[in-house]
This record gives structure tokens, C-alpha cells and sequence, in this order.
């Protein structure tokens, strides 16, 4: 997965955000592409899904792929 934009890490620079599907970090360019908010400073992987009810999060294009293949 080729993006332009940085891996979304913490404060400690960890990542926090890796598709499940490909294993690649995901990037702010990835959640424009979903067309989700970035995290909140110090919010973490678990708050962020609570508070956009998700459970799992993927690359746009990896998304697709499960779908179709």
C-alpha cells in the first residue's frame, strides 16, 4: 500500500492503526479516503472505534479486495 501522508502514530510514536487485511500502518491520506475524522490527540485505537462505532479498519483497497475475491 503506497501513501503520501504519515502513519498514525501516538505520542511515544508507535503506530496506532494497521490494516488487518495487509498489515501496512494506515495513514491520514487512508482515513480521508474512508472518509473518517482523524484521531483526536491522545485518543486511543479503542476509544476511536467506540466513538465511530467501529470494530475493524482497513485500507480503502483492501477493503475492496475482501469484498470482490
Amino acid at each position: 500500500m503506497t501513501t503520501t501522508s504519515r502513519a498514525i502514530a501516538d505520542h511515544h510514536g508507535r503506530i496506532i492503526f494497521r490494516c488487518p487485511a495487509c498489515g501496512e500502518p494506515l495513514t491520514a491520506d487512508d482515513f480521508f479516503d474512508l472518509g473518517l475524522r482523524l484521531p483526536d490527540d491522545g485518543e486511543t485505537r479503542d476509544d476511536y472505534f467506540a466513538a465511530e462505532l467501529l470494530d475493524d479498519l482497513s485500507h480503502a483497497t483492501c477493503s475492496r479486495a475482501r469484498i470482490v475475491g
